[in-house]
């Protein structure tokens, strides 16, 4: 069960990426697309270019397409995702990208140093429902999200879960839930 995941926060010393490096600890075969490396141009400059991808945008879109489990981890910002999530979201769910979101479990997460995070997980579970309705896809989106409260004091930069018994309980089981959740997938084609 190969798990892609995608810190999807450009800031410079993020803590979403501390929660990306804590599940590929917990889960080992993964692969991070860590969003410090962020180019894709903005929506009104145009589109990726499968011709000319720029090592960034080959390794997000190979993570996608060769991931049996997609964990999509989201700052929370005003109650948002990342605007650069966003911009993935715009620039991949097209006719030349759709294919790497076909057969995949999406589970999301919203992190947030204090007690958000809610909100763009739900937002992004909207969002691929819909994406892989119009494309008719044969992918789900998992029903539990997680929100990734109060980061810093739950995980280390390394990504080492802290001496915090119901974070680590409930990472965990939504971990071991989405693994779950996608071996089913897996077994039902």
């Amino acid at each position: 069960m190969k798990l892609g995941i995608i810190s999807g926060s450009a800031r410079k010393g993020n803590n979403t990426l501390r929660v990306a490096k804590a599940l590929q600890k917990l889960h080992g075969s993964s692969e991070i697309v860590d969003f410090q490396g962020y180019d894709l141009p903005n929506f009104a400059e145009g589109w990726v270019n499968p011709d000319a991808e720029t090592p960034f945008q080959q390794h997000l879109i190979k993570t996608i397409n060769e991931c049996d489990l997609l964990i999509v981890l989201s700052p929370e910002y005003n109650w948002f995702p990342s605007a650069e999530i966003i911009n993935t979201i715009h620039q991949l769910a097209g006719a030349a990208y759709k294919h790497i979101f076909d057969n995949k479990v999406v589970s999301t997460v919203g992190v947030s140093t204090g007690r958000g995070g809610r909100m763009p997980a739900v937002q992004l579970g909207y969002v691929f429902n819909k994406i892989f309705n119009v494309f008719d896809l044969n992918s789900i989106t998992s029903p539990r999200t997680f929100e990734a409260q109060e980061v810093t004091k739950c995980i280390d930069e390394e990504g080492n879960l802290l001496d915090n018994e119901a974070f680590n309980a409930g990472f965990k089981a939504f971990l071991e839930y989405s693994v779950k959740v996608a071996k089913r997938w897996q077994l039902s084609d």
